[in-house]
């Protein structure tokens, strides 16, 4: 039954491992191109069912067998693979980025890197392309899916003798992890429902699904089925149906084309069976495990936008050296070593990648020297994120709690409000909070705008207006402090975007919250505009000194502005809204700039952790402005 489909698999993994390789290359082409992730998982979760259903069925199933399978299947490519990574990473990585590599490294060993990266910032920041590790995080989710699996599997189809009863069981597990999914997408949740298993589980689910569908009534496609189906699936990386998540067309399509069997000839026979792409299907693992990490490392050399041309060579030399490891590892691995010698080289490799890890972090104390790549690379794992722990349901959304557990009693006084340009002000606010004995609560808006009649979207004007109606009549909260990014240039006002370009709609939206809030009885501060490089600060120039793109002058001058850049773009805002709100408007500018340069550094180290959000010496030296709240 598996040999039937092999060819038709293996067309969708080309499907899957191009859109993923694309995306990554050149995500102009396949804006939606990491959704042949979610390909993957459908296909994995169809193909692992019908091994173990088959087996089942034969009374020949054995646990053991089945991990033996997977970690011949897996482990030595994926060993191949982070012995390279990690010797690439000491050789070229600041020391800081070489720490970080570390830590994703002993995640990545253990199947949980989707755990690290989840606590580590995400998938799509800017910061996220120097990580060359990240893409094991599908890696993560899936073994994790294996382990639990199998054993959930064989006891279901035992107990569930009735196929339909089976496939409705099947069908509800996938429907509630698809509403948690949902659920936390639409309480600002998006990372843990991209990166965890149970928010996943419903990917593997419809390929599960399908499986039983095939396995029931065995039925065959026609030929307009099928061109529906692949068609959907490739408009899938490119358009978006509101209110759902953005893979569900690709998910649910290739659950339709797997529920039935290909006829033996077809008009599309020639191309779903064309050599070329079941060849890269065949090597898609092997591609996955390569391609990204060879162009973080092209990219961490580069440090600005690699141009086409190179792109094109390191994509070339990925697929040459994917090509090596399916060969002469993967196959060769799978089918002439016994388990015992793998599982030797398991033990081997484990031990030096945990002796890496513990060496690399051993050498993190050592002081850093000042004006090197090393010194400056540091601010960039300093932007302040609210510990998991701290975060707390606030009338059915997000809120993380600040000062909790430091003498603070009772619900929070003080309400900070905005997206992360005000979670980044906490490590400056926090100090007195500790000082004052106050708790104050964090309301997140997950990018968007804390205003009510403008904002960067329609999307954004919901959230904004359902904190607003929550925090503004809140009782317990006495205290609100506003902050917010200020360099958008266009701004939606409900039906069209228009221009604001010198922030002056923001700003005045920004008074008409205020004004509302103060009928509620509020105080309120307003945290003003600063200058920032809208370019990643400390990853580029570290890597610029490193590989010697720079000298002292150039230097300086990245770290450094003319006042009249911060002027020019701000001074009429800064001029309404001091007029408004004089003491209860907080002009950071005034200790980041003088009266002829705004500054990035100080002889403590660098303000910003990446293009515009503050490190800890940057929230350190605007502590003092905050004072003025607590007075």
């Amino acid at each position: 039954m598996k040999k039937i489909y092999i060819k038709e698999i293996n067309f969708l993994r080309f499907i899957s491992i191009t859109s993923v390789v694309i995306y990554h290359y050149f995500p102009k082409i396949i804006p939606k191109g990491y959704l042949g992730v979610d390909l993957f998982f459908v296909i994995s979760g169809f193909l692992i069912s019908m091994y173990i259903y088959n087996e089942i069925s034969d009374k020949k199933f054995k646990l053991l067998n089945f991990y033996n399978r997977r970690i011949k299947r897996i482990i030595p490519a994926t060993i191949f693979l982070l012995f390279a990574v990690s010797i690439t990473s000491f050789a070229i990585f600041t020391k800081v980025d070489l720490i970080n590599f570390s830590k994703s490294l002993i995640f990545s060993i253990f199947f949980s890197s989707n755990f690290f990266f989840l606590l580590d910032g995400g998938y799509f920041g800017p910061n996220d392309k120097l990580k060359p590790l990240l893409h094991f995080w599908s890696l993560g989710v899936e073994e994790q899916f294996y382990i639990f699996f199998p054993i959930i599997f064989f006891f279901l189809v035992k107990f569930f003798k009735n196929i339909n009863l089976l496939i409705w069981f099947i069908l509800a597990i996938t429907f509630l992890s698809f509403c948690l999914n949902i659920f936390l997408v639409n309480i600002g949740g998006s990372n843990p429902a991209f990166f965890l298993l149970p928010t996943r589980v419903w990917n593997f689910g419809f390929g599960v699904l399908a499986m039983l569908f095939f396995v029931k009534k065995k039925q065959n496609h026609n030929s307009l089925e099928i061109v529906f189906y692949i068609f959907m699936i490739l408009l899938g990386f490119y358009y978006n149906i509101p209110y759902i998540p953005s893979n569900f067309i690709i998910i649910f399509f290739t659950f339709m084309l797997l529920k039935k069997n290909f006829p033996k000839k077809f008009f599309l026979d020639s191309i779903i069976n064309n050599k070329f792409f079941h060849y890269i299907g065949l090597i898609s693992f092997s591609l996955y495990l390569w391609h990204w990490p060879i162009l973080v490392f092209v990219e961490y050399y580069f440090v600005y936008e690699v141009d086409f041309l190179i792109k094109i060579y390191t994509l070339f030399l990925s697929i040459i050296i994917s090509i090596i490891s399916y060969h002469f590892v993967e196959i060769n691995f799978r089918y002439n070593f016994k388990i015992k010698s793998l599982y030797k080289l398991l033990l081997i490799s484990y031990i030096f990648f945990i002796s890496f890890f513990v060496y690399i972090n051993l050498k993190k104390n050592i002081s850093y020297e000042e004006n090197s790549s090393d010194f400056i690379a540091e601010a960039s794992l300093t932007n302040f994120k609210c510990e998991i722990h701290n975060y707390k349901f606030y009338k059915n959304k997000r809120g993380c709690v600040i000062n909790e557990n430091l003498d603070s009693k009772g619900s929070s006084e003080i309400a900070i409000v905005g997206n992360s340009h005000a979670q980044m002000y906490v490590p400056s606010i926090k100090p007195h909070l500790v000082k004052y004995k106050k708790q104050a609560i964090l309301l997140p808006m997950t990018g968007c705008l804390p205003t009510l009649d403008v904002n960067i979207n329609k999307k954004c004007m919901k959230i904004s207006n359902q904190y607003f109606l929550d925090y503004s009549v809140d009782e317990n909260i006495k205290t609100v402090i506003i902050a917010t990014t200020w360099w958008h240039k266009k701004i939606f006002n409900g039906k069209n975007y228009i221009d604001d370009p010198k922030h002056l709609i923001l700003g005045n939206s920004l008074l008409n919250l205020i004004n509302k809030l103060k009928l509620k009885n509020k105080k309120i501060f307003l945290v003003g505009p600063i200058q920032v490089p809208l370019y990643e600060l400390p990853q580029s120039l570290s890597r610029l000194i490193k590989f010697n793109h720079i000298n002292e002058k150039e230097l300086l001058n990245k770290l450094q502005v003319n006042k009249k850049v911060y002027d020019l773009e701000y001074k009429l805002v800064n001029s309404l809204l001091s007029e408004k709100l004089q003491k209860n408007f907080i002009q950071l500018d005034k200790i980041q700039c003088d009266f002829n340069k705004c500054y990035y550094s100080n002889e403590e180290g660098i303000f910003f952790a990446d293009g515009s959000h503050i490190s800890k010496i940057g929230a350190k030296i605007f502590t003092k402005s905050f004072e003025i709240i607590f007075e």
